[in-house]
């Protein structure tokens, strides 16, 4: 029996199925874990860690080391995508506890600047009324 060459060569079809596969199963397999986006929000929670977030946003603060627990373990499980996503809002979190830390140590200083003021003022107007 001579087969012929069209007759063992494989169709145009089942090579087509055959890349569209291979490039269906490498674009699934090709997500990266997102390492730089974990590091980012650590960096970002050490951040606000040191503005005693703590202490001003304590609530924004927890919120963000949860979610960053959470997208280590996604990251563990190798779900890439949830893992990012939590990884970014926990950046967020711990940036939004930064700034509300620095809002809440801005606020006291200008309260403690104005009864500084008011206690200049007393101050000056005792001593006008020494030399009248």
């Amino acid at each position: 029996m001579n087969k012929t060459f069209a007759a063992t060569r494989p169709s145009r079809a089942i090579r087509i199925g055959a890349c569209a596969g291979i490039l269906f199963l490498t674009s699934c397999a090709s997500t990266p874990p997102p390492t730089a986006s974990i590091d980012a929000a650590r960096s970002a929670i050490a951040s606000a860690e040191k503005a005693d977030a703590g202490q001003y946003a304590a609530a924004e603060l927890t919120q963000a080391r949860d979610q960053l627990a959470a997208a280590e373990t996604a990251a563990r499980e190798e779900r890439m995508t949830p893992a990012r996503q939590l990884a970014d809002q926990a950046t967020a979190e711990a940036n939004l506890a930064n700034a509300r830390a620095a809002e809440a140590k801005a606020v006291a200083v200008n309260n403690e600047m104005k009864t500084s003021n008011a206690a200049l003022g007393d101050e000056l107007q005792r001593a006008a009324g020494d030399h009248l």
